[in-house]
């Protein structure tokens, strides 16, 4: 089995013994596989090394996947992480949680090691993707094809969701968007006004960009802020 070396993958897990068959055969097909079993000890090593991809447990505590995946993408903060979490529980909110959080891959804990193995290797190719740039800015380059902001020349991979919300408000960058205006144009879904997820989606950009990149104006909705483009 062919090894990629040069990526460092993080494994994190409060309880090993469930999980040694995967971790053995990820052992054998990643050079750099790093393997944690606790909170503090995850912190420590991302805040000290880069890390290319976190493979995280829901159940893992005090902090589940989803607060791992918020506070990791706060730390990174230009470039955050491929995560792929991973649970027994598989109802749409939580899985809706996670991607809207951060979460690249939300799989199931009975997931195939070979399957891991492939999907962690797809994302490997898309780390040497050099897209070609389609929208110049001030900061930012954003490639529509690819889904993909380059800050200060680092690649920046956003959830299509919020992708698509900051084209939207970079393309229309005097107007003010209400949260019927982007539930219609992002989701086609009116009911999605009601709920938390724009909010969610607005948070996400902004801790990775800078709060100040989208502006908020009671009565009227969010606007980007011009001074991040052209």
């Amino acid at each position: 089995m062919a090894t990629i070396p040069n990526n460092t993958i993080v494994y994190y897990d409060t309880q090993l013994s469930l999980v040694y068959k995967t971790i053995d055969h990820l052992k054998k097909a990643f050079s750099n596989l790093v393997v944690v079993k606790s909170e503090a000890e995850f912190f420590e090593f991302i805040k000290n090394n880069k890390a290319d991809i976190l493979i995280v447990n829901l159940d893992v505590n005090p902090l589940d996947g989803i607060g791992i995946t918020r506070e990791t993408i706060s730390i990174y903060e230009d470039k955050k992480p491929y995560i792929i979490v991973y649970s027994n529980k598989q109802d749409d909110f939580l899985q809706e949680l996670a991607y809207n959080s951060g979460v690249d891959a939300f799989i199931n804990s009975n997931y195939a090691p070979v399957l891991l193995e492939l999907l962690i290797k797809s994302l490997l190719r898309r780390l040497k993707t050099t897209p070609a740039p389609r929208v110049k800015s001030n900061e930012l380059i954003v490639d529509e094809e690819e889904f993909l902001v380059i800050k200060n020349g680092v690649k920046i991979e956003l959830p299509k969701k919020e992708f698509k919300m900051l084209l939207l408000l970079q393309r229309n960058d005097t107007k003010f968007f209400s949260k019927l205006e982007l539930a219609k144009e992002i989701w086609n879904d009116e009911e999605i006004a009601k709920k938390r997820t724009i909010d969610v989606h607005i948070y996400n950009i902004r801790q990775i960009f800078g709060k100040h990149i989208i502006q908020s104006q009671k009565g009227k909705g969010y606007r980007i802020n011009k001074k991040y483009f052209a």
